[in-house]
Parts: C-alpha cells; structure tokens; sequence
C-alpha cells in the first residue's frame, strides 16, 4: 500500500543507501568546487573561508563557503544553489525537504531506530514538522506536487510558519477507517475510495490535500456514485474543479498553501480571482453573463482569448449547452442554457509580449427545484422529460395507446410551456400546471427559447419547461421542469418517455438550490434497452423510465435542499425502473 502511494519512488532500503551516498557526494563536490582535496575549503580564524587562491574571504553565514559564491555552489546537485538549499544539520537532506528539520545540533529523529528520519518513515505518517503528513514535498505530498521535487517556489516567501498544512495522512483505506467526508485524505489522487454510497447520489469533493480545502485559488468538484451491483455503490471519479496548481505570479495562491505569489521577483500583472471573489457572480440558466477581463487585467493589451468549459451535460449532447461571443475581446458574453459550474480561462497577451492567464469557475444555478434530461441522439430522437405534482399517484398515460394525452396532474410538454399546445381527448387545450404555486419574476424565463410567450404572459410559471425538444421548437437540447418555489416536505416523482421509440440513452440531472443533487443514466450505469419501436397505427406509450422521487426541505432561510430516492423495479432494491407499455405511476 504505502509504495503505491509513492508512486515510482525507491523501496526504503534503497533510500537509506541513496542518503549514504548523498553525504559522501555531497562532499566531495564541496571538495571538487574547492579545487581539489589538496586545497579543501575551510573555516579560519578570522571566522572567514578560504576561496580558491587559499586566501580570506568574507563568509557571513560561516558556512564555509565564500558570499561570493553563495549562489553558485549546489553541494547536492539538486538544482538550487546551496543559499536557497542550506542543510543546517549535515545530514544530506536539505532543510526544504525536512520541512522545519534546520537546527544543526539536533539530528533528524528516528524514533523507531530503523535508520530512517521519521519524516520518510511510513510507520510515522503525522510526523511532527512533516508538511501535513507527507512525503518530501512542501505542497501537500504524493498525488499532490504541483511546484515540482525541485521547488518551484521560494522558500523565504512561504515559512512553515505561514503555510496551511496539508494533514495527508499516507497509507490509509479512506473507507475502512471511516473517513468518508468529501476529502482525499490519504492523498493518493482519489477521494472516498471504498466508501459506501447511493447509486445516483453526487456530492461535493476535492481534488488536494484535505488541510487546503477552500484555500485559494482551489475549489471543490463533483463526485457521483455509481453502481456496484450488489455490492451498493462506488463513489466515481472527481471531476471538475480546480485542484492546487503551479504557482504563478498572479496575486493568488495557485498551489493552495497559504501563501500567494511565493515567486522570485514577483510583480503581478494580473489578479485573478479565487473561490467566492466578489468580481465572479453566480449565473443563471438563460441569462446572459458577461465576463469583464478588465477586472483581472489593467494593463493594455495585444490580444485575448477566452474558453469555456460547461457542466455535465456538455460531454453527452451533441452541440454545446451554452453560447459564448466576443471570445477575442475583453468584454466576451456567454449564455448557459442549465445549471452547473462553468469552468472559465482567460488568456491575455500584454504589449510586451507576456502571456498571462486566470482559471475560475462561474456556479450557474436556478432557485428551487430544477430536472435536466439531455441525452446525445437529441438530434435525431424525440425524448420527453415529465415530473409528478405533489400528491399525485394515477397513472402517467390515460392507456398504453394514448402517448399523446398525458396525465393532466404531471408537469410536460403538453401543458407547462409558456404556449399550451397540447390537447385533451375533447380537442380542447390543457389546463396550465398549477400546483399552488406563486408565479416567478419574468427574469427567471424570459432569457429562455420561450421568452417572448413569458413575457406576453407576464411573469414565469411554476411548474414550467422551458423547451420541449421535440425536433421541431427544439433540436439537440436540453429538456428541463422548473419548480422555482417548491414547498417543504412536497414529493415529486421524474418520469422519461421514449417519444420516437428507437434506442436512446437520457442522463438525468437534479438540482436543489443551485446544487447538484442526483444523476442517474450516466455512464457506467447508462439506463439499459431504453427503446420501443411501434407501428405507427398503434402509437403506444412504448418506454417509460420512471426516475427517481424528489421530496422538497426548504430550511428557516427559505433555502432548497432535496431528499431524492432512486426508483427501482416493484420488489427491487436496485436497478432502473424501466417499463414497455404500461402507464403505472
């Protein structure tokens, strides 16, 4: 376990004859810098060196080496010169690499005498002095290095004083010890392996050494659960984010440490923003956000250039969830169409040539209650995303072969539009869903494909879906129900119907608050055989995949949480709920 975590690093046997041999190269190149082992380099009387020639000269930090060469010399090769690398305690290992092991009388301990110090002993993983409990690295360790072994940073600039710790803590099953909590505790690249979830369920994590969550320029990612058979579930990668990166000259703590700009000579350029930076507010879905680069940079410059990365359903459709304009300017103007954090990189060249660069997140988010359905044949197949009102429990469809008349207590395509289009049995136009609750601001809807007909209306209803993609109003989009005032404790249940009735693969996505809450369909676990071809005459309900229920919190704030319970197959405790022409609720 432990030399997994050291990731191409020497076995401990040949680490204690690889510091023996440190000490023995290490002096004779002093006695190589010197001239040769006839005329060594020596402390005089007078408290100076001896240079080259044998004469005196000035040594302030009597370290028998002469000021003059002090930025020179590299006793241990290990490309920083010994007045950035001292090794206060002889023992060949530099300060930097001891994290706080600089007092020349006190050897570097061993406390179980096997002859490794104990800040490289596995048995001693939160080591006193250690950087957060971690091997040889002053960022965090193992997985987590970002400055490089050589040290990419200065040392003077960050003390161990003024750095947060990283708390590692090598060698550790994260699951059989009990610490599932978001964090990669053992810093071996992963978060929460061999902990138990929920299939479906997503939660925040972070990618770094735990003791930095939150600390300057990183910000947490999301994590889902996926499916382990009988086994329950797993959580899956970390995706997104902004994990400790290179420090770089740009008024921020890149590597998450503590400390910003811990680089030679640094005269920032820029200033570029961090997690909660007022300068980056949050966005909404259809609302158009402008990015001001003039924010970040004062300066003149030669060019931009701008890229944006969207959220979860931007790796399945077919097209880009959101637009973005003026991507060569300094004022671009990006429009996303669903929730999720945005990933956004500014590049801009100044006159005289530097190349600066910001990475930030934008959180998009709608208030309440919000279900996204995408899917990637969305330009060829009609899907329809459908979500129950509260205290609803009749059947979806009036029968098998009446796919067109859906029930008129669920929210659809046939009545939560801002133009009603659909029909009942009669040839009279639906009701509009009313649930009982207050209509939204026109800002909520208006920016949507269906703006005009809301700002007609006046105001934004709740339920209401923006688009139905239906190959005509919408192609290769997005379908989602808003529910931007939900109540507490109401229960609603998310429904997918195969439309067209050839094979599709629908990703739900379920927002609470602005949070990601629940996904379900997305690979390794994508909903299976979700396709019914009909005859034409026949028109049945074909495919149904009953999803998941949402049951609304709304705390003392008024803010939305949810409690989602996935849907499986009568008398099952896992797998989709996935049905051929039956209309059961």
């Amino acid at each position: 376990m432990w030399e997994s975590k050291l990731s191409g690093r020497a076995p401990m046997g040949a680490l204690r004859v690889e510091v023996g041999w440190a000490l023995v190269l290490s002096a004779w190149l002093v006695a190589a810098a010197c001239g040769g082992s006839e005329r060594p380099r020596g402390r005089d009387a007078g408290g100076g060196a001896a240079d080259d020639a044998g004469a005196v000269c000035a040594d302030a930090d009597a370290d028998s080496i002469c000021d003059r060469d002090e930025g020179t010399i590299d006793p241990d090769g290990d490309g920083l010169p010994n007045a950035q690398d001292p090794d206060s305690d002889g023992d060949g290992v530099p300060d930097r690499s001891e994290a706080g092991d600089a007092d020349p009388a006190t050897p570097p301990a061993d406390s179980n005498g096997d002859g490794l110090p104990d800040y490289l002993d596995p048995a001693f993983p939160g080591a006193a002095g250690m950087d957060g409990g971690t091997t040889m690295s002053r960022d965090g360790g193992t997985a987590y290095d970002p400055d490089g072994e050589a040290g990419m940073v200065v040392e003077s600039l960050c003390p161990d004083s003024a750095m947060v710790p990283g708390n590692c803590v090598p060698g550790l099953d994260e699951g059989r010890r009990g610490l599932c909590n978001q964090l990669d505790d053992d810093c071996d690249g992963v978060v929460d392996e061999f902990c138990d979830c929920t299939p479906g369920a997503v939660q925040p994590c972070f990618r770094g050494p735990p003791g930095r969550r939150g600390e300057g320029a990183c910000a947490d990612g999301m994590q889902q659960c996926n499916s382990a058979g009988e086994f329950g579930g797993v959580w899956g990668e970390c995706l997104g984010g902004i994990a400790p990166g290179l420090e770089v000259c740009n008024s921020l703590d890149d590597d998450c440490n503590g400390c910003v700009d811990e680089v030679t000579d640094c005269v920032p350029a820029v200033t570029c923003p961090g997690p909660d930076d007022p300068r980056v507010a949050d966005g909404a879905p259809f609302v158009e956000y402008v990015l001001r680069g003039a924010d970040f940079f004062g300066g003149t410059a030669r060019s931009w250039n701008w890229r944006v990365t969207g959220g979860p359903c931007d790796e399945i459709l077919p097209r880009p969830s959101f637009t973005v304009t003026g991507t060569d300017t300094a004022t671009p103007r990006f429009t996303p169409t669903l929730s999720g954090d945005y990933t956004v990189t500014m590049t801009v060249v100044s006159t005289d040539g530097e190349t600066l660069t910001c990475t930030w997140i934008v959180h998009v988010a709608g208030p309440g209650l919000r279900v996204e359905m995408c899917y990637p044949e969305s330009e060829t197949q009609d899907l329809d995303l459908f979500l129950s009102g509260p205290g609803f429990a009749g059947d979806w469809f009036r029968n098998i072969y009446d796919l067109r008349h859906p029930a008129a207590g669920v929210c659809g395509w046939h009545n939560c539009e801002a133009t009603i289009r659909g029909t009942t049995i009669a040839g009279t136009p639906y009701a509009r869903a009313s649930w009982g609750y207050t209509t939204s601001p026109l800002a909520q809807c208006q920016g949507g494909p269906q703006g005009p007909q809301w700002t007609t209306l006046g105001s934004c209803a709740n339920p209401r879906l923006d688009i139905d993609n239906n190959l005509r109003e919408g192609v290769g989009v997005a379908e989602n129900i808003n529910v931007d005032n939900p109540a507490d404790g109401h229960r609603f249940r998310i429904m997918v119907e195969n439309f067209t009735g050839t094979r599709a693969t629908p990703v739900v996505n379920v927002y609470c608050g602005g949070r990601r809450t629940a996904t379900y369909g997305v690979a390794p676990d994508p909903v299976p055989g979700f396709e019914f071809p009909t005859i034409p005459m026949e028109r049945s309900v074909g495919a149904m995949w009953r999803v998941a229920d949402v049951t609304t919190r709304i705390d003392a704030s008024g803010a939305t949480s949810c409690d989602v319970t996935a849907l499986h197959p009568p008398g099952r405790t896992r797998g989709y709920d996935v049905t051929f022409n039956e209309t059961r609720f």
